[in-house]
Order: C-alpha cells, then sequence, then structure tokens
C-alpha cells in the first residue's frame, strides 16, 4: 500500500500526464500538493520503486507506467461518473431516426470512437441467450424461398435460400411446423443442440433423403449462432497500438469472444490495463461496459486504447453513451411494439 500523499501525487501525475503526455516533475506538482519539493522528490522515488512510476529518459520528471495506471483505475477512478458537458454532445449526435436495431448499435459504436478518438466496439445481447420467438417461410418463386426468424419478439432476421431441387410444395410447410413445434420459444443454445441430435432423427420420419434438409436447417440458423459486432474507429488503434491489435479488430467474433471473456458474471464494468489474456490487447486498455437492452437483456460497449488514455474523459464518455444508447433502444422497441398509424 502507498500513503495518501503518494497516492495524490500518483493521481495528479496520471492526470497531467494524460493531458499533456509529458514528463511530471516535482515543481508541477507543488500547485497541487501542498508539500515541499523535496518530500514530493522522496515520494516520486518510492512510488517509482514500487513499479508505480517510470523515469523519463531526457527528463527529470516521472511519468506512470502500466502498474500505476491500473493502480489509479482501481483505486482512485470513479466509475459512474459523468461530465455533463458530454451530455448535450452524446443527445444530439444520437438525433437520427433508426430504421432497424442495427442503425442504432452501429451509430452509437461511431459516437463513442469518434469523441474518444479511440477504437469501440459494441455487442448485441448474447445469442446463446436469445430466444427464437416466430419463425416463418414465404415462397418467393418455384426456386426460392425466404426464411423469416423472430428472435426476443422483436428482433427480426430474413434468410433467403434455394428450394431444394427434391422438394415439393408441402415439404416448405413440414420443414415450417418441424420448427415452430420443436424449436419454437427455445434459446439459441437450445437450438444449437437440438439440430445435432433430436433434429435429424426427425426428418427421417417426413423425409426419403435428409442430408439437403440437415444442410438447409444449419443454412437458415448458422447466423443465429454468431456474434453482432459493430466496430468503428479500427484505423485508431494504428496510433496507439501494433498491427496484431489492428489485424485482430478485423475478427468480429474472436474480438466478441475476448470482451466476454473480460466480464465476469453479474459484472457491470471491466476495466484492463494492459491484462488482456488475448495476446492482440494485452498492451492496451480495454474499457468493457455491460449497457440494457429494453426486453431482451444487457450488451456489452467497449472502448480499446493506449495504456495512457484520459481515463475520466472515457468514463464519462461510456457512462453517458450507455445510458443514451439504451434509451433510444428502449424508444425503438415501445415504437414496434406499439400500435400505430400511417396517414396518407
Amino acid at each position: 500500500m502507498i500513503t495518501q500523499r503518494q497516492n495524490d501525487i500518483l493521481n495528479v501525475i496520471v492526470e497531467l500526464f494524460t493531458q499533456t503526455h509529458e514528463p511530471i516533475g516535482s515543481k508541477t506538482l507543488q500547485a497541487s500538493i501542498d508539500s515541499s519539493s523535496a518530500t514530493i522528490r522522496n515520494d516520486m522515488a518510492k512510488l517509482e520503486k514500487l513499479g508505480l512510476l517510470e523515469k523519463a529518459h531526457t527528463s527529470s520528471g516521472r511519468m506512470p507506467s502500466a502498474a500505476g495506471f491500473k493502480y489509479f483505475v482501481e483505486h482512485s477512478l470513479n466509475l459512474d461518473s459523468i461530465d455533463e458537458r458530454d451530455i448535450y454532445q452524446v443527445i444530439k449526435a444520437f438525433d437520427f431516426e433508426p430504421f432497424k436495431l442495427d442503425d442504432i448499435l452501429h451509430k452509437a459504436s461511431q459516437i463513442l470512437s469518434d469523441m474518444s478518438g479511440y477504437t469501440s466496439v459494441i455487442l448485441d445481447v448474447e445469442p446463446a441467450c436469445q430466444k427464437l420467438t416466430a419463425f416463418d417461410i414465404i415462397q418467393l418463386s418455384n426456386h426460392d424461398a425466404l426464411a423469416v426468424l423472430t428472435l426476443d419478439e422483436c428482433k427480426p432476421a430474413t434468410i433467403q435460400f434455394a428450394i431444394p431441387k427434391n422438394f415439393m410444395l408441402k415439404d416448405l410447410a413440414t420443414l415450417k411446423d418441424i420448427v415452430n413445434e420443436r424449436l419454437l420459444g427455445r434459446t439459441v443454445m437450445d437450438i444449437h443442440y437440438k439440430l445435432r441430435t433430436e433434429i435429424p432423427q426427425i426428418l427421417q420420419k417426413y423425409f426419403t433423403v435428409t442430408d439437403n434438409v440437415l444442410n438447409l436447417f444449419d443454412y437458415i440458423f448458422a447466423d443465429l449462432f454468431k456474434e453482432l459486432v459493430f466496430v468503428a474507429g479500427k484505423v485508431h488503434s494504428l496510433d496507439y497500438a501494433s498491427l496484431e491489435t489492428y489485424r485482430f479488430l478485423d475478427d468480429k467474433q474472436q474480438v466478441a469472444l475476448a470482451l466476454r471473456s473480460s466480464m465476469k458474471e453479474g459484472e457491470v464494468a471491466s476495466v484492463q490495463v494492459a491484462d488482456s489474456e488475448e495476446a492482440a490487447l494485452s498492451n492496451v486498455t480495454v474499457w468493457t461496459h455491460r449497457f440494457l437492452i429494453p426486453y431482451r437483456g444487457f450488451g456489452l460497449l467497449s472502448l480499446i486504447g493506449p495504456i495512457d488514455m484520459d481515463y475520466r474523459r472515457s468514463v464519462s464518455l461510456i457512462n453517458v453513451i450507455g445510458r443514451v444508447l439504451a434509451m433510444k433502444l428502449g424508444d425503438y422497441y415501445r415504437y414496434l411494439n406499439s400500435n400505430h398509424y400511417e396517414v396518407n
């Protein structure tokens, strides 16, 4: 443990360094720390010995180490803080009419990236937690049809597919009935299990050849098992991370896996300062915040930035955007679930 004065010194150095990115000397600290320059230098030396500060090669000043930033985040940073100046800017940025859920999540990731200057990632509700609440098949022609899936009573997905050559019209109706009887109301995780165990046996009762029908089932439901991921500001990572990080951000499913694994069950926010188990994220700060998606569950809002990021500014942006995003989603889903009429 460090003393209160040493903690104050570390806090001030972190605050100043994230603004100026210049080493901080004892004389600069005297404006904020009520102690002599010699006492401050002595405490800075102790903090350096503990690995919380580093000495700059070209200056007598000190700058926070990765451990110092981590200590600051864990002991001094208020994860609930909000800067009122961010509220108006965020609300103004969200002033648009979305046509689908993707529009809102994409916009939120873009706002967070633009306002922070870092990389942002937003995840929809974890696929395994979603439920299939409606299913239909619409025949478009003699050769193709559209599968219409609804998750959580309000998230639609459409899959166009070529009708197998050996299918008759009644076979499409049979396929629809099997889904509605066996998979409707089930979680995506249950559906994944049933497609590997129960469904193949059931298909043998209705189809002479089942291979192409199984392949069709897999095709229709494949996207349900994938994370819905929105990445914005990927190019910003080149300013503070390696090319490995930049390339990693292209693999959205791996990004989603890394971010979900960073959160403990029931945890609202997680900050990893050069502490991620994912090698491509091990030299950056990964900030992950759980936000409410009304009627459905929780999504994840993440900010990936440099170790020396402006933490107070970042926590404010994440909190404001998370709350405004939840309100925007609430309005969107209430509109979908309400009775409304168009007037010509």
